[in-house]
């Protein structure tokens, strides 16, 4: 995967956190909604990576990340003690509250959430 193919899987992944959801058209532009949620730092990003976003949005699901693994050093709910704070609000099953992830281990969390810019 490219850098800049990288870099627009790591803003579509911050802007899915954030609520905002972007979708690909047949006449190649990119449609985004809600669309009052769009400043202009966000605009600027997004038309920045046009053509990764285009990309990533247009590929068949497989294609898109060929890993889903996150490492917890870029997670927005790594807390600054090294704790987790999805663990500490009892949002991951069968994890106790007190739990310090391995900060640069690869890993699957379905409550991972990119850090922002």
């Amino acid at each position: 995967m490219s850098d800049t193919r990288t870099d627009a899987a790591a803003l579509l992944e911050r802007l899915q956190c954030r609520g905002l959801h972007l979708s690909a058209t047949p006449a190649g532009t990119l449609q985004a909604w809600p669309a009052e949620w769009l400043d202009g730092p966000t605009r600027e990003a997004i038309a920045q990576h046009k053509a990764g976003l285009l990309a990533l949005l247009s590929a068949p699901a497989a294609d898109v990340l060929a890993d889903d693994r996150h490492r917890c050093r870029d997670c927005y709910h790594l807390q600054h003690r090294g704790n987790c704070a999805m663990a500490a609000q009892a949002r991951l099953p069968g994890v106790p509250a007190w739990y310090l992830p391995p900060k640069d281990a690869l890993q699957r969390c379905h409550l991972f959430c990119a850090l922002p810019y």
